[in-house]
């Protein structure tokens, strides 16, 4: 992959992370250092970070990829981090396309 094209989806990812920080700070899903690391990287960017923080806000990512899993498509149509909050939250346990899906066939 091109160095234009990794930079891309580094970009893209770090904007991601910082979404899911955002909202899980607001819910209030996360504490104690996850919080600040959390706030800190909002405030100043994914690249602040020490390689110590980095492994903590992983495992606060990891918490969330590898226990909510779509029950339809097992997070294959899952494509930023706030699906799993949606996933989370869905009453149906489906991510937001699983649900439109679910949503469509009802209507039939």
């Amino acid at each position: 992959m091109g160095q234009v094209k990794e930079r891309m989806f580094e970009e893209e990812y770090n904007a991601d992370l910082i979404d899911f920080l955002k909202e899980l700070i607001e819910r209030e899903e996360i504490k104690d250092v996850a919080l600040g690391i959390s706030k800190q990287v909002i405030d100043k960017g994914v690249d602040s970070m020490s390689e110590k923080q980095k492994n903590v806000i992983e495992s606060v990512v990891d918490y969330y990829t590898k226990n909510i899993k779509c029950e339809r498509c097992l997070n294959g149509n899952v494509s930023t981090l706030t699906d799993y909050i949606f996933i989370k939250d869905n009453s149906h346990g489906l991510c937001s396309m699983c649900d439109y899906d679910r949503e469509q066939l009802m209507k039939e």
